[in-house]
């Protein structure tokens, strides 16, 4: 009984190892909203808190405007590639988009700056001929990674079976 103990305890913290280890990053849901102005996504990060800043390294969603209608968020627009905007592509510490903020590309035709002032943030591009900077409602937050609900899982299992074990003796 106790070697099986001792096996399922080094079961269950081999997961819990590999758990935190696969995660190099965060994922995050992400939504905003303003006047014409909406998207929504995911993000991964090169950190995994949104504590202090780190690197965006990919987004992906949709987003409308008065020029596009549920356009594809593709991508970040890699640092210096686009000098009509100032931006950083960091996420994280307070505010959780920076000044200069993240750049992303919406259908391959169009960049869209996500940015703060002080604690509000903005939505900017270029559109016909002028650059509307919209006030938006920001909400992001963590996607559970699937390692925990992994882990959580392997534990539950190994109490049933330690249960089941004492019940037969």
């Amino acid at each position: 009984m106790k070697k099986i103990q001792g096996l399922l305890a080094t079961a269950v913290a081999s997961l819990a190892f590999a758990a935190t280890t696969a995660q190099a990053g965060g994922l995050w849901n992400f939504s905003y909203s303003g006047d014409g102005v909406s998207a929504f996504g995911k993000f991964e990060t090169v950190g995994d808190d949104d504590s202090t800043p780190s690197t965006i390294t990919s987004v992906t969603g949709r987003y409308s405007d008065a020029f596009v209608t549920n356009g594809t968020i593709d991508g970040v627009v890699a640092l210096n590639t686009d000098g009509g905007f100032l931006y950083d592509n960091k996420f994280g510490g307070s505010p959780l988009f920076s000044n200069p903020g993240l750049l992303f590309d919406i259908d391959g035709t169009r960049h869209v700056n996500l940015y703060s002032v002080g604690t509000d943030y903005y939505n900017v591009t270029y559109a016909g001929g002028g650059v509307p900077v919209t006030p938006v409602s920001l909400s992001v937050s963590a996607v559970p990674e699937p390692g925990s609900a992994s882990l959580l899982l392997a534990g539950f299992g190994a109490l049933a079976l330690l249960s089941r074990r004492r019940k037969r003796s």
